[in-house]
C-alpha cells in the first residue's frame, strides 16, 4: 500500500471481478466463466480486512466494537437502499411461490445468512437460481461471516502464531471444499467453512508481507499473474469443469497482491469500476432475475440484457455517490446499531407487508412438486433401494426411475389397485451401470445412482411378487451441456444414444430372466419455460413474456433435445422395451399442450407433473391398466 493506505492495483482488480461478474450474468456467454470474479473478491477481501486488523493489532489500536461499526458504515447503507428497492420490486414482480422463498433470503440477508438460506432451497449452477433477486447476496453472507470471526480469532491467538494459525486454518478449509465438493456440491459452494479458503489466501499473504527476493519475483512475474486473472472468466470450458478455475484465479490474484504492481492509472477503467465495484454488484443482479422471471426462467433478449448491464454499472455509479460514500464520512457513533436494527424492520416488515398490499398473495395457485409415496423409506436420499417404500405387503408392480417417476405416483394410485413399490432416486434415471455427472450431481452422488440401481436389480431377483416393472426418467437429462456419464468400471465419458440404448437392453434382458415385463412411460412433454411460473403469473396479471399468453406448450416452444428424446424413446421401443407415451393424454392432434384444468397448472415447472397433472394424463391413459397390458 501506499503511505495513504490507496493501492490502484487492489481497485483494478475488484474492477475487472465486478465486469467478470455482471458479463457472466448477462447470460450472452461473453465471459462464460466469469463467475470467478467473486473468487477474486474473497482474495481481495481477505486482504484487505486481514491487512487492517493486522495493523491496528499492532499498533495497538484494534478495538472490536469499532472494527464491526466500520463493518456496518461500509457495507450497510448501499445494502439497506438495495434490500429495500428489491422487496418493493419483488411485491410487484414476482408471484406469491416466488415471494415465499425471496422471503426467506431477504431474512438471509439481513442475518448474514443468505448463504445458508440458499443452500437449502437450491443449486446455484442450477437454471431456476436465475429467477432469486438476492442470489449474489450468498458471497456477502460469506465475507460478513468472516469478517466477524476474524477479528476475535487474531485478538485470541499470539502475534507470532498467526500465519502459522492463517496457514493451517486455509489448508484445512481448502481440503474439506475438495472432500464434500463430490458428495454436496450445495454446501461446499455455499457455506463458510468450505469457502473461507479464498479469504484465508489473502489473509496469509497479508499476515506474511513478502520481502527481498520473493517480493521481486512476485513483481516480475506479475504481467503474467495478471494475464491469468484476466484470462481465465473468458475459457469456454463445460461448467464442470469451470469451476476448478477458481484455484488458479485465487492463486494468481495472490500473486498481484503481493508483487504491489501498479496495473494502470488511478483514471483507468477498470479502477473507477473497482471504487464502485461493491454499489455495482449489490445493484446489478436483481433487475436480471426479475427480467428472468417476467421472461420465465429463461434469458431476456441480448438487447435486454445488454440494457441491463449497463443500467447496473449506471445506477451502482449513481449508489456509490449518493449513498456509500456519504456514509463513509459520517462519524461512527452509537446511531449506527440504532440506524441498523431500525432499517432491518424496515425491510423486514416491507417484505411481509409489501405481497398483501399489492393483492399478490390473493388466489395461491399450487405448485407444490410431486415428491411420490410419503414416508422416510421413500425420500431418495439412500443409496440402496428401501423394500418399505410400497402401498401394500406383495407389490406386484414395481415403479422404477428419478423424479420422473414420483410425479406419476398420483397417477398411477388413482388408476389401478395394484399394490406398487417405488424405487425413486432424483437425478438418477433407471440405467443400472451409467449415471450423470455435472455441476448438480458429482462423480461421488453419480457412484450412489449406480449403488441404488444394483440394490433395486438385487431386490427384484429375491421378490418374486413384482411382474411389471415401470420404469421412468430424465434422459434429456443427458444432453445438456458439461454432462458426463460415469460407468460402473470407473470410467467417465460423453454421452451418446448408443451407450444409453446398450445399458437399456442390458437391464431390460436381466429382468425378463427374472421372469418379469418390462414397460417406459416416457417424460410429458418438456417446454423451454416454466410453466408453472407462467400460470401463477398469469392468475395474478403480472408481466409475461417468452411464451404464449396461454402457457401452452407449442412444436416451437419445446424444450432443446426433445426431438432426441423422441428418437430414443423411438430406439427403446425398437430394442423391445414397450414405451407409453404422456403426450396423448395431454395434447391435442396438432402438437399443442395446454398447460391448465379446470384452472389448475398441469406442470410445476418445465418438465414435471404436478398432482392434478398426473391424476389427468393417467385417467386419459388409463395409465395403470395400459401400461399392465403393454409391459412384456
Amino acid at each position: 500500500m501506499t503511505a495513504s493506505g490507496w493501492r490502484d492495483d487492489i481497485q483494478a482488480l475488484r474492477g475487472w471481478a465486478v465486469l467478470f461478474v455482471v458479463l457472466f450474468h448477462t447470460g450472452l456467454g461473453i465471459a462464460p466463466s466469469g463467475f470467478v470474479g467473486v473468487d477474486i473478491f474473497f482474495v481481495v477481501s481477505g486482504y484487505l480486512i486481514t491487512g487492517n486488523v493486522v495493523r491496528e493489532r499492532n499498533a495497538g489500536t484494534l478495538r472490536i466494537g469499532r472494527f464491526y461499526q466500520r463493518r456496518i458504515r461500509r457495507l450497510w447503507p448501499a445494502a439497506f437502499v438495495t434490500l429495500l428497492a428489491t422487496t418493493l420490486a419483488a411485491a410487484l414482480l414476482l408471484t406469491p411461490t416466488a415471494q415465499a422463498r425471496f422471503w426467506q433470503q431477504l431474512v438471509g440477508a439481513l442475518t448474514f445468512s443468505t448463504n445458508v438460506a440458499l443452500w437449502r432451497q437450491i443449486n446455484y449452477f442450477h437454471d431456476s437460481a436465475a429467477l432469486e433477486p438476492l442470489l449474489h447476496f450468498w458471497s456477502l453472507a460469506v465475507e460478513e461471516q468472516y469478517y466477524l470471526l476474524l477479528p476475535v480469532t487474531l485478538l485470541l491467538v499470539p502475534h507470532r502464531w498467526w500465519p502459522a494459525m492463517v496457514a493451517a486454518v486455509t489448508l484445512a478449509s481448502l481440503a474439506a471444499f475438495l472432500w464434500l465438493y463430490p458428495w454436496s456440491p450445495g454446501a461446499a459452494f455455499y457455506l463458510l467453512p468450505t469457502r473461507a479458503w479464498e479469504l484465508g489466501i489473502g489473509s496469509l499473504v497479508a499476515c506474511m508481507p513478502v520481502r527481498g527476493r520473493v517480493q521481486r519475483l512476485a513483481y516480475r512475474t506479475a504481467p503474467g499473474l495478471a494475464a491469468i486473472v484476466l484470462t481465465v472468466p473468458f475459457m469456454a470450458l463445460p461448467t464442470a469443469a469451470a469451476y476448478w478455475l477458481t484455484l488458479p484465479a485465487c492463486a494468481a490474484t495472490a500473486g498481484l497482491l503481493a508483487a504491489a504492481r501498479p496495473i494502470g492509472p488511478r483514471g483507468a477503467v477498470a479502477g473507477w469500476l473497482g471504487d464502485r465495484s461493491y454499489a455495482i454488484y449489490l445493484v446489478h443482479w436483481p433487475p436480471i432475475a426479475f427480467a428472468h422471471a417476467i421472461w420465465l426462467g429463461n434469458s431476456p433478449p441480448a438487447w435486454v440484457a445488454i440494457l441491463l448491464c449497463t443500467a447496473g454499472i449506471g445506477v451502482g455509479a449513481v449508489l456509490h455517490g449518493l449513498v456509500e460514500r456519504p456514509c463513509l464520512r459520517l462519524p461512527l457513533s452509537r446511531w449506527w446499531w440504532a440506524a441498523l436494527i431500525a432499517g432491518s424492520a424496515i425491510i423486514a416488515v416491507t417484505g411481509a407487508l409489501a405481497p398483501r398490499l399489492t393483492g399478490n398473495a390473493i388466489a395461491r395457485v399450487d405448485l407444490q412438486p410431486v415428491t411420490g409415496l410419503p414416508g422416510a423409506a421413500c425420500d431418495g436420499s439412500r443409496t440402496t433401494f428401501d423394500p418399505a417404500c410400497r402401498t401394500g405387503p406383495a407389490p406386484r408392480l414395481l415403479l422404477w426411475g428419478d423424479s420422473f417417476s414420483q410425479h406419476l405416483v398420483p397417477g398411477l394410485q388413482a388408476t389401478t389397485d395394484v399394490a406398487f413399490a417405488q424405487a425413486s432416486k432424483g437425478g438418477c434415471p433407471p440405467l443400472p451401470g451409467l449415471a450423470p455427472v455435472d455441476m448438480q450431481a458429482s462423480v461421488a452422488v453419480a457412484r450412489g445412482c449406480i449403488a441404488f440401481g444394483d440394490s433395486v436389480l438385487s431386490w427384484l431377483a429375491h421378490t418374486p411378487s413384482v411382474e411389471v416393472v415401470m420404469l421412468s426418467g430424465s434422459y434429456l437429462r443427458y444432453t445438456w451441456p458439461g454432462v458426463r456419464v460415469l460407468r460402473r468400471d470407473g470410467s467417465l465419458k460423453p454421452p451418446n444414444a448408443d451407450q444409453l440404448a446398450a445399458a437399456q437392453r442390458d437391464m431390460v434382458a436381466r429382468v425378463r430372466r427374472m421372469g418379469k415385463r418390462v414397460v417406459l412411460v416416457a417424460a410429458p412433454p418438456q417446454s423451454a419455460f416454466d410453466v408453472g411460473q407462467c400460470q401463477e403469473r398469469r392468475v395474478h396479471h403480472l408481466l409475461l413474456a417468452g411464451a404464449p399468453t396461454d402457457c401452452a406448450i407449442t412444436p416451437a416452444n419445446r424444450l432443446a433435445g426433445s426431438d432426441w428424446l423422441a428418437a430414443l424413446m423411438a430406439r427403446f421401443a425398437r430394442d423391445g422395451t414397450p414405451v407409453v407415451q404422456l403426450a396423448p393424454g395431454l395434447c391435442r392432434s396438432d402438437g399443442i399442450c395446454p398447460t391448465a384444468w379446470a384452472g389448475r397448472p398441469l406442470w410445476v415447472e418445465g418438465k414435471h407433473l404436478t398432482r392434478t397433472g398426473s391424476i389427468v394424463v393417467a385417467r386419459r391413459l388409463g395409465l395403470g391398466a395400459h401400461a399392465w397390458e403393454l409391459a412384456r
